[in-house]
């Protein structure tokens, strides 16, 4: 045999590329968790970036216009928002769902169940279903309920991926 062959077939060689090979195929699973964490990171950064300007009526948390927000109590503890912690004010980041209050040429006002008001895009990819049939946004209604699902836009809107009508009752 010669030299190289004797090497390839030695178990401490097969062993040596076994763990070799285990040790990358850990280093591209960790990569690519830090890819999908990075890229959640981003897209949750660019959802709340603007919301409190944008959803909120202004200002940005703690700032006097929203009293019990981020930044209250100093370092006397919890206050404001953190003592009676409930979720609220949070956006979901999958979308959003209410009733149209408004309609323009590829936007939507939407009032969420606790009154506020926000802004939908649509654009010429964006589904809007009613049941099995699909609509345009002319056959949208003001007073209609509807689940938007969408992304977060640099501005704070919401651009919509699907919106589902709802019947009234």
């Amino acid at each position: 045999m010669t030299a190289l062959k004797k090497i390839t077939q030695s178990k401490y060689f097969k062993t040596t590329l076994g763990i070799v090979g285990c040790l990358i195929a850990g280093a591209v699973i960790f990569a690519s968790g830090v890819y999908v964490g990075q890229h959640r990171a981003k897209y949750s950064y660019q959802w709340g970036a603007n919301y409190e300007r944008n959803f909120m009526g202004g200002g940005r948390m703690g700032e006097e216009r929203n009293p019990g927000g981020f930044g209250q109590g100093g370092n006397d503890g919890p206050t404001g928002m953190m003592r009676n912690f409930q979720g609220q004010g949070f956006r979901n980041g999958h979308g959003l769902a209410g009733t149209i209050v408004s309609i323009t040429d590829n936007n939507i006002i939407v009032k969420d169940p606790s009154g506020k008001e926000n802004t939908v895009t649509v654009s010429d990819k964006t589904l809007i279903k009613d049941g099995q049939t699909d609509l345009k946004i002319t056959d949208l209604k003001n007073e209609e309920r509807i689940v938007i699902i969408g992304k977060p836009g640099e501005s704070g809107m919401v651009n919509a991926d699907l919106i589902r009508v709802f019947e009234m009752k």
